[in-house]
């Protein structure tokens, strides 16, 4: 079992009571992990892992990739849900690391940028400039700048 924190980029639904989960984590980098059974009332991930959200994870590794086992939500960042704009930003970013990062590569840059970035959105106000610069700032640790 392999515990760290994520950042939930996107959610995809799959079967009657099933979701894939697109995070990037501290310690493993991108990862798209199942949560079985998590639309149904009551189960024990619901709510712990909203896209946007920093959640503490565990996850262990099966047959068919990655099936979370526990969530945790740290932090919601209730200032961006609290206008579109903020909210459009926060999405735009997570939309671009889902984009540019591999599945399972750690890099500590693109972390500290992620909640970097989130964190100026949250305390802040919206600029059109803070998704910008994060992709300019996403490429060179990337190294594709």
């Amino acid at each position: 079992m392999h515990t760290t924190d994520g950042i939930i980029l996107k959610k995809t639904d799959t079967g009657e009571a099933d979701i894939f989960f697109t995070m990037y984590t501290k310690d493993f980098g991108k990862i798209r992990a199942f949560a079985q059974g998590i639309k149904k009332e009551g189960a024990k991930l619901r709510g712990h892992l909203e896209p946007l959200s920093v959640s503490k994870i565990s996850f262990v590794l099966g047959r068919n990739g990655e099936r979370l086992t526990h969530a945790n939500l740290i932090y919601f960042w209730p200032a961006i849900r609290g206008t579109s704009e903020k909210l459009k930003a926060a999405h735009r970013i997570a939309e671009h690391v889902d984009a540019q990062c591999l599945p399972g590569q750690k890099d500590e840059c693109v972390w500290s940028l992620l909640m970097e970035s989130f964190l100026v959105l949250e305390k802040g106000a919206y600029s059109e400039e803070i998704a910008e610069r994060f992709e300019m700032r996403l490429a060179k640790c990337l190294g594709t700048a």
